[in-house]
Formats: structure tokens, sequence, C-alpha cells
């Protein structure tokens, strides 16, 4: 079983994290870091080489080639050191995220995402800050994360670990999408989760040799697939798509069809979400059974964990993993 993010604080959204959700670092000084230390130094030191040899000056000429092969041997260093940091930087993101502070998982994430280059680490980054959106209940800062997340899935990353790392990262833009309500995100959402069922059904096809060679995932922070594999402590994908595709379809009203889909992956729904995300499935799967019975003539009644919708109740306490899916079944 998944292990559940704390809750946030009773205030909703903290101003200061949400402040930064909004204005994620850039790639940009990661990009001039990377290629200035790799490329910039070492290659501006190999010119004034060539120059000086031009110019008739072997010992200038020998100097200078040493300093392009030092600079380029401390800045590999540098490189790898950060990325070697980026990885426990991530861990320790995730691990204040569940530990409920907010403040210092967005803190991690978003030195990795200024500082790291490799797409890899920045899709890991961008994950962690989209889900503490998303677990803070700000849904359209947490959409714009995971769709921007889609965008750094690496070009060659394994065909296995690339398809699971999109499926998860769309169907939690497509649940936060369905969150927000509103026609545009809905269609989008609706796109999403189809792209979800498309890579799931072609899970578990034999990989290719080519696949094969580009599996590095067993290489650890050198590896580009390692982080693919062990995103959101390796859950699996299909509950959550499932789940995003319920609320879809509850937004649009259809209820039948809703309550059908949770009650046909009701075994996977309580053992493979975290709990704020199966009280959300329960409290979808009650009001749409009842909105669907009153449809068919039943008329409304109560059952289990419908309250949740209704807003005329009390909001559930932060420490409640019902007080997630409350502001979700409100939004």
């Amino acid at each position: 079983m998944l292990a559940a993010p704390a809750p946030a604080p009773a205030s909703h959204v903290p101003a200061a994290v949400l402040a930064r959700l909004r204005d994620v670092p850039s790639r940009a000084s990661a990009a001039v870091l990377t290629f200035g230390a790799l490329l910039g130094a070492p290659g501006l030191a190999a010119v004034l080489a060539a120059l000086a040899a031009s110019l008739g000056s072997p010992e200038a000429f020998a100097l200078l080639a040493i300093v392009s092969v030092l600079a380029f041997v401390v800045g590999a260093a540098v490189v790898f050191w950060l990325i070697v940091r980026a990885k426990s930087r991530l861990s320790l993101a995730e691990q204040r995220l569940y530990a409920g502070d907010f403040a210092a998982a967005v803190a991690a994430a978003s030195s990795v995402k200024r500082w790291v280059f490799r797409a890899d680490y920045q899709l890991g980054a961008l994950y962690t800050l989209a889900l503490t959106a998303e677990r803070l209940g700000a849904v359209r800062e947490a959409a714009d994360l995971w769709l921007a997340a889609l965008g750094h899935v690496p070009v060659f990353a394994a065909a296995g670990p690339g398809a699971r790392a999109r499926t998860l990262l769309s169907s939690h833009a497509a649940l936060c999408l369905a969150a927000l309500g509103d026609p545009h995100g809905l269609h989008r959402a609706d796109l999403l989760v189809g792209d979800c069922h498309r890579l799931l059904a072609g899970h578990g096809r034999p990989a290719g040799a080519l696949d094969v060679l580009l599996d590095d995932s067993a290489m650890g922070a050198i590896g580009v697939n390692a982080l693919l594999v062990e995103v959101e402590n390796r859950r699996e994908p299909r509950p959550l798509v499932v789940l995003a595709q319920a609320l879809v379809a509850h937004r649009r009203g259809r209820f039948a069809e809703a309550a059908t889909l949770l009650d046909r992956e009701r075994a996977a729904i309580g053992h493979l979400l975290a709990p704020h995300e199966r009280a959300l499935a329960e409290g979808l799967h009650a009001d749409a059974t009842s909105r669907a019975s009153a449809a068919l003539g039943g008329g409304p009644h109560r059952v289990a964990g419908s309250a949740l919708a209704h807003r005329s109740n009390p909001i559930p306490h932060p420490a409640d993993p019902a007080y997630w899916a409350a502001l979700v079944l409100r939004a």
C-alpha cells in the first residue's frame, strides 16, 4: 500500500509554498552551468592554446592545453557531483512531502530543477513539485506542473520505464484537470485518459533489442531510466488511471459510468491507491451511485462517504485523508 503524504494545514495552501509552485525555476541556469563547465571554459582555453601555437609560443600553448584539459575534468566532476547530489535531494524532497513539510519539499525539488540539466532529473523535480501541489489541493498549479513534466520524459528512455512514467504523469494531469471542471480541462483530461489506456495496452509486451540496450535502470544515479522506474515508490499506474477516468465521467454527468468503473476496479483501488486517493474514490463512488440512482427514479439517498461532495457538510479535518477528497469533490 502506498504511503500518504501528510495533509495540508487548515489554511489550505500556504502562500509562500504556492508562490514557489507558480514560479518554478527554468532550465536556463542548469544549461549555462552544464555546458559552461563542459564546453565553455575548456573551449576558451583550447582556442587560446591554438592562438598561442599560431603565434609561435610553445610554452603558452602547452600551458593553455593543460588548462583546457583540467577545466574539462573539473567541469565534468562538478556536473557529476550535481547529478549524484540531485538523487539525494529528490529523495529528501519526497521524504519531506510525505512528512507534511511542504516548504522543504518544494525547496529541495526546486534546487534540482535549477541546477541539474538532465531531463530525468528535471522530470523528477517537476514530479515532486506537482505531487506537492496536488496534495495541497492546488489543482490548477498541479495540472500545469504535470503537463510540464510530460515534456521532460527523456528521449532515450526505454519503452517500459518511459511508458510507465508517461502513464503516471498523464493520469495525475487528467485527475487535476478533471478536478477543475471547466470544459477545456475536461476535454484535455479525456485525451490524457485515452493516452493512458493506449500506454497500458502496450504494457507487458516483450522488450525489443533497442529497449534492452537503452534500459539502464540498474545503473543508479547515472542511468537515465532509474528515476523513471523508482518514481512515486514504483506504484502501479492502472488504478490511478481508473480514478482519473471516473472523475472525468462524474464531472460530465455520466454517474452510472463513474460508479461502474470504480466497481470494476474495487480490489485494485482498495490496495494500490494512497489513502487520500482511496478516500476520493470512495466519495466519488458513493456520490455517483446516489446520483445515478436518483436519475433512474430511485430518489436521492445517502450512502457511506457521499457526504464529502455536499458543501453543506463540514469539511473533514486536515488529518483525515478525506480532507483532500473533499477539496477535489467540492472544487
